[in-house]
């Protein structure tokens, strides 16, 4: 039966890749470009608007050079400038202000532009798999494998920086794996280029640098002897490229350590007044929480590649290449964990082991082999289903957001009437609440300090200026289907009449 099996499968194999070349790449794009937007207009993220988080910054740029008067060039002068006080990721401020310039807070169409970075980055992965002698089928498991779960957030989530990074990084190695297979040097220079865009927009992905490097050397060690002179002779041909990547690495971790500084990467590294419960409590919620299913499969794969031990005793470079993008980031998220956006770029270590390494692994076979390909579906039928249950939820929070400040809008303009947000200590809520409302010409909202028990207006150049709950019309909060949601403001609301807007309460004051 097994066999049977086997060998049905084989031919179907065998009949896609005689497919022509450009019947399959009309097929992968055309399948990537369908699954990434249907997903996101199925579950309605394009239209879904502020969602209380990073997208704010959009609306800032937007006030400052609409009403303002700031200049493109001064906007983005004074945003990369501040950033590089706190952080290393100039061009992803770069390209948030050129958005802004371009776009404005039209939100919609900056989500189709990060659909196209998804599209791009499934394209790119799954012929990074093809290039890595895997057939087309293990090609689309392993690509999927890489953006479809709790990770997938980044194919809706204007903040995070991972869509962009994880598109340059499998741009970056498609050109580094076509360059190794051609040895035309264009490729190289086009690798090169990708992987410096990547390591200037978020930090973890500077740490796939190393794994470059060890993945051209690596390749170089083929069917040789581990030998100082033999490894020597593989850096000595490709010497140039790695003597690029080693110097953009070390570079941009120094400026990280010494100039910018890291008391700003708060996940980052051991810390000494965290004690090994905690670490180990948060790497267990993790295990059963975002990155469960990468463990229980990733076990029972472990435990088929176990039954070849002798073979499996062979695959030291795999491993080494795996662990060197996987450790890095657990190390750097040590006191977090890894969840939501931050598995990537993590699970490309994950996927190149379990079924780029799989793939190929030739004592695979039988039963065995359809054990192991069903452990793929499994875990990937189970992170669509995570994409999907995401996605619905982003929307209806994203759409309730959009209910409460268009229903609040129309409550107080043309009104000298005052509303006070009471999202903190979300700053990003109340900033969002700041500049969308200016925008839109109304310059009056106040924000709640629970700790304090204080009203003012925290933001622009009248933040001093507080105001007693008695001069207050709309009150706008969080309710329990928020995610964000973390108390009820102490505040009288008797006089008010509720207004529910899915994962937001409206209170607004009774005439």
């Amino acid at each position: 039966m097994a066999d049977r099996l086997l060998n049905r499968i084989h031919k179907f194999y065998d009949r896609l890749e005689k497919m022509e070349k450009g019947r399959e790449a009309l097929l992968v794009w055309g399948f990537s470009a369908l699954f990434v937007f249907g997903v996101l207009l199925v579950t309605g993220t394009l239209t879904s608007g502020f969602h209380l988080v990073d997208d704010w910054e959009f609306a800032k740029y937007v006030d400052r050079m609409t009403l303002d008067g700031v200049s493109l060039w001064d906007c983005l002068k004074d945003a990369v400038g501040f950033d590089l006080t706190l952080r290393f990721r100039p061009l992803y401020y770069i390209n948030r202000v050129l958005a802004a310039y371009v776009f404005g807070i039209n939100l919609t169409a900056m989500s189709i532009l990060k659909g196209a970075e998804i599209v791009v980055a499934l394209v790119a992965l799954y012929y990074c798999a093809r290039l890595m002698k895997c057939n087309m089928v293990y090609a689309a498991l392993f690509s999927l494998t890489v953006m479809v779960g709790y990770q997938s957030a980044v194919w809706w989530k204007l903040g995070p920086q991972e869509s962009y990074d994880s598109m340059m990084f499998a741009v970056g190695f498609f050109f580094l794996l076509k360059w190794l297979s051609t040895n035309r040097k264009g490729y190289a220079f086009a690798s090169f280029g990708a992987l410096f865009l990547m390591s200037v927009y978020k930090e973890p992905f500077i740490l796939l640098l190393p794994f470059v490097g060890l993945y051209v050397l690596c390749d170089g060690m083929q069917n040789k002897k581990i030998t100082i002179p033999h490894l020597w002779d593989a850096a000595r041909k490709r010497l140039p490229y790695l003597l690029a990547i080693g110097i953009l690495f070390f570079v941009e971790i120094f400026l990280i350590v010494f100039v910018i500084g890291t008391n700003n990467y708060s996940y980052v590294g051991l810390d000494e007044s965290v004690s090994a419960e905690q670490y180990l409590q948060v790497w267990s919620n993790a295990a059963h929480g975002n990155l469960k299913w990468y463990v229980r499969f990733g076990i029972l794969m472990g435990l088929i590649f176990l039954t070849y031990w002798e073979q499996t005793k062979k695959l030291g470079w795999e491993i080494l290449l795996a662990a060197a993008v996987i450790l890095p980031q657990c190390v750097s998220y040590s006191k977090t964990a890894l969840e939501e956006r931050y598995i990537l770029p993590c699970v490309f270590g994950y996927a190149f082991f379990f079924v780029i390494v799989g793939c190929n692994f030739k004592p695979l076979s039988g039963k065995r082999r359809i054990a192991y390909m069903l452990c793929l579906l499994l875990m990937l039928a189970a992170h669509g289903r995570v994409t999907l249950r995401e996605a619905q939820y982003f929307t209806y929070r994203g759409e309730s957001i959009k209910t409460m400040m268009e229903n609040t809008l129309a409550e107080v303009s043309g009104t000298d009437k005052k509303v006070l947000s009471c999202f903190g200590p979300n700053l990003e809520g109340n900033r969002t609440m700041y500049y969308w409302f200016r925008l839109h010409g109304y310059d009056e909202v106040f924000y709640w300090w629970e700790d304090e028990k204080k009203i003012d207006r925290s933001f622009g150049p009248r933040e001093d200026e507080q105001a007693d709950f008695s001069e207050i019309d709309v009150v706008v909060m969080y309710n329990q289907e928020d995610r964000h949601w973390c108390y009820e403001p102490s505040l009288d609301l008797t006089d008010f009449t509720e207004k529910v807007c899915g994962t937001i309460t409206m209170y607004v004051r009774n005439e």
